[in-house]
């Protein structure tokens, strides 16, 4: 049976889980793999220590892609209650997809989460992703080109699918939750996806230690994540006070008419993201996640003051030379992308 660890050390569960103040309840994403368990021991160690601590529901999830899957959840389950926290297991059904699964996967089980924690009235999902993951999600945006809003890594506080997440470990080492883990006396499962170098995580993942010879390690690649998050934040602020000057005329959220001389006289990060905004608020969807093709509209519309009409995104653009019009293109409207995590 295991025990609800009496020391946690640096991980705090108090300390960590407190943001979570002002929530309806949690959500628990445990799989079984050591991570998640790790996590879900914090969880019932904080309500061991917070008298009026929050309604906590545990969820695992059978995806139906294993058949061992159906035994892990049970195992889960079975744990949970040991320690005094109700769960539930939840399944998906159906058809799968020929291709693309694991994007699939991770929609649907957040879809799935989702929709369990509004029956259960909770508000937030906390799951157990950690420093190691941080790291390889910046080396995997940094491979694909993604400016300073992707290299922030993943935030704390998220929505997946409708799927609202808090990450409480994203600066824990992985090795501090499989050391809670074994302590419990608690045997985590090991779901061979996460060795199939066919996922480009994984090859990442076991580029790591290499990169940690030269300098590069987890811990370094959190910080500069975190650093980058305090970039992202002010480009953001500065984007909300261009908008109110370059954003000159709105229809319906189909037409945007931009001020082109005010567009180009932004510092080109800010200019490059309000472009972005723009086209996602005409086009529908989520955001472009291309970056290199915005950035080579931002510069085409400085080059070119007569723009001729052109596509990106769903939306039609074209300048006048006083003015840059963006028009949501005719029988066309983005569908929301199914995006991974790791290109979010």
């Amino acid at each position: 049976m295991p025990r609800v660890v009496a020391d946690t050390g640096w991980l705090d569960p108090v300390r960590r889980l407190a943001p979570l103040v002002g929530q309806s309840g949690i959500g628990v994403a445990v799989s079984g793999g050591a991570d998640s368990l790790g996590l879900m021991l914090l969880v019932a160690r904080w309500r061991a220590l917070v008298p009026d601590a929050l309604p906590v529901v545990v969820y695992s999830v059978d995806h139906g892609l294993r058949p061992e899957a159906a035994d892990e959840v049970a195992m889960v389950l079975r744990e949970a209650h040991r320690l005094g926290l109700p769960a539930r297991g939840l399944r998906w059904d159906g058809p799968k997809p020929a291709s693309g699964l694991q994007a699939a996967a991770r929609a649907t089980r957040y879809r799935l989460l989702a929709a369990a924690m509004s029956a259960d009235g909770l508000s937030a999902c906390v799951t157990a992703h950690h420093l190691r993951d941080q790291a390889e999600t910046v080396l995997m945006r940094l491979a694909h080109g993604s400016g300073v809003e992707g290299l922030a890594g993943m935030a704390a506080w998220s929505e997946v699918e409708g799927c609202r997440l808090f990450r409480p470990l994203l600066d824990a080492e992985p090795d501090a939750l499989r050391r809670l883990v074994r302590d419990a006396g608690l045997t985590p499962v090991d779901d061979p996806s996460n060795a199939d170098t066919s996922y480009e995580r994984v090859r990442w993942r076991q580029v790591l230690p290499r990169l940690a010879e030269l300098g590069l390690d987890a811990a370094r690649l959190g910080v500069f994540a975190t650093r980058m998050a305090e970039l992202d934040a002010l480009v953001e602020a500065a984007l909300e006070t261009a908008w109110l000057r370059v954003v000159t005329g709105a229809e319906s959220g189909r037409h945007l008419r931009l001020d082109r001389r005010a567009l180009l006289e932004l510092p080109h990060p800010v200019g490059v993201r309000l472009l972005s905004r723009a086209l996602v608020q005409v086009g529908g969807g989520s955001k472009p996640h291309a970056l290199g093709q915005v950035e080579r509209l931002y510069a085409r519309i400085g080059a070119e003051p007569a723009l001729k009409r052109t596509s990106l995104h769903a939306c039609l653009i074209e300048s006048n030379g006083f003015h840059v019009d963006i028009l949501s293109e005719p029988g066309r409207q983005r569908a929301v992308e199914d995006v991974p995590e790791d290109f979010a």
